[in-house]
């Protein structure tokens, strides 16, 4: 009897003590399989207006949802301008990002990266900070 209470006890320790926190890996990879082969469109981006007399939200691009991008399951991009490279997603200082090496169409490379803000199945919020220092947000949803 004190032997099964013995490895009755051992495995519900085993099994209370062995819970798994989610890694940084195991976030990535959901991330990129919620980002891959589809094409999102951009719907709209809002930057904050840098008036010092009359901040204020500035929404572009509503109704135009001609822009679109394609992260592809092998780690590659494209976009309807033309873009392509390569893309990975990180975890720095526990923001989300995505890295773009990008090759425009005259053969230039260039990096951008992209905050996460979020990211599901059909939604895609990016934020990207600009040479005036105030971020854009960027949505996106996949059609």
């Amino acid at each position: 009897m004190k032997t099964i209470y013995t490895l009755f006890l051992t495995v519900i320790s085993l099994v209370l003590f062995s819970c798994n926190k989610e890694t940084a890996s195991t976030q990535k990879d959901v991330m990129k399989n919620l980002l891959v082969n589809k094409n999102w469109f951009l719907d709209y981006s809002i930057t904050e207006s840098t008036s010092a007399i009359n901040p204020a939200l500035v929404k572009s691009y509503v109704g135009q949802t001609t822009y679109f991008v394609t992260y592809l399951k092998d780690g590659t991009t494209r976009d309807s301008d033309g873009l392509t490279g390569k893309y990975t997603i990180e975890i720095i200082n526990d923001q989300s990002q995505i890295h773009i090496q990008l090759v425009t169409i005259n053969g230039n490379p260039f990096e951008v990266i992209y905050d996460i803000i979020s990211v599901g199945d059909t939604k895609l919020v990016l934020s990207k900070a600009v040479s005036s220092g105030v971020p854009t947000q960027l949505y996106f949803t996949n059609k």
